[in-house]
């Protein structure tokens, strides 16, 4: 089979040709079909999310599958599957309790730790492999498994967005921000979508935004947030970006009973003034990925057409690191996607 391989940390893409996977026990094999490619892909490309290279990257999956292991029973040969990023134990706490992102016993992350999908076959374990739903394509489901289940999470659990809520969306028009816009949207909020160019900004009230920010041509992010809430801030503000200068912007807009949450990270620090959280009963807190049955859920929506996967490019997955390049450089509007042969 032919896979794109970083061969050091940091390292581009190389193409390889690799032994097709045979699965093993409790395993299956997954012919890969469509795959997503964001931001976080590039911060892994780095080696800080740890695992070894050479490595094939790539977690944002949806393909057929075309074999599988001994004791394998979720599954079955001709199934249409999307992939689950994490490598989870399955019975600890919280994996037993719905948040498998915090699992103890922690196998890392597909493409990090185990060779994920820029090829034409991926061999995960098999509870790795979620039936995709008639009405969803594979695009669409990979785009789900990484760009809608994210911030699906985050604003249903950790964000808790209302009908009622003014949210804010730092990064709307990236990746993951503008599904976060038709999230937050499909949960009746008010949207006020910042990011750093027109470009973006225009994607972001194309899929529904109310108000925009241009980070790029204010002085004082905060005051702006005051004037489109009538002075009271937003009851939600969501940093995609996740600088320290941004998250801060973040907490400091927030209303009554605000909820600040971060998804992005970039190293750094911001200041918390207790008596806010006190008085204010204000939330300040991050949010990780979903849980698989997150996961199932957002296809199912993205079945229904209530979510719609918004791509800025295609690339055959063999010309991955054009892909990259675009990320790199933050010119890519939506999310990046890797088409296959038939």
């Amino acid at each position: 089979m032919r896979a794109m391989v970083v061969n050091n940390w940091g390292d581009s893409f190389k193409l390889e040709n690799r032994s097709d996977p045979e699965p093993g026990p409790g395993e299956a094999v997954m012919k890969v079909r469509a795959a997503g490619a964001g931001l976080t892909l590039v911060t892994m490309r780095t080696g800080v999310f740890g695992g070894e290279a050479p490595r094939v990257m790539g977690h944002e999956l949806g393909g057929d599958i075309v074999a599988i292991g001994e004791g394998v029973t979720n599954i079955a040969t001709g199934d249409r599957c999307a992939v689950y990023f994490y490598l989870n134990c399955g019975y600890c706490r919280w994996c037993r309790n719905g948040r498998e992102t915090l699992c103890e016993n922690t196998g890392g992350f597909v493409g990090v730790h185990r060779d994920g999908g820029y090829a034409d076959y991926i061999c995960l374990p098999a509870g790795n492999f979620l039936t995709i739903p008639e009405g969803l394509d594979y695009e669409g489901a990979a785009i789900a498994a990484d760009a809608v289940n994210t911030p699906w999470h985050c604003m249903r659990e950790r964000a808790k967005i209302n009908p009622h809520d003014d949210v804010l969306i730092v990064g709307a028009g990236g990746g993951v921000g503008i599904h976060g816009v038709q999230v937050a949207k499909l949960f009746g909020a008010r949207v006020i979508a910042a990011d750093i160019s027109e470009e973006k900004l225009e994607l972001a009230t194309q899929w529904g935004a109310d108000e925009v920010i241009n980070v790029r041509e204010i002085n004082d992010f905060t005051s702006e947030i005051k004037k489109f809430t009538g002075g009271k801030g937003v009851e939600a503000a969501i940093d995609f970006h996740g600088a320290p200068e941004t998250f801060q912007s973040c907490i400091d807009s927030l209303a009554v009973a605000g909820r600040a949450v971060v998804i992005g990270a970039h190293p750094g620090d911001v200041k918390v003034n207790p008596i806010n959280l006190i008085l204010n009963e204000q939330i300040v807190t991050g949010s990780r990925h979903s849980s698989r049955a997150e996961l199932i859920e957002t296809m199912e929506v993205m079945a229904r057409g209530d979510i719609k996967p918004v791509v800025g490019k295609r690339v055959h997955f063999t010309e991955v690191e054009t892909l990259f390049q675009d990320l790199i450089s933050q010119d890519l509007l939506g999310r990046g996607s890797l088409i296959y042969d038939d």
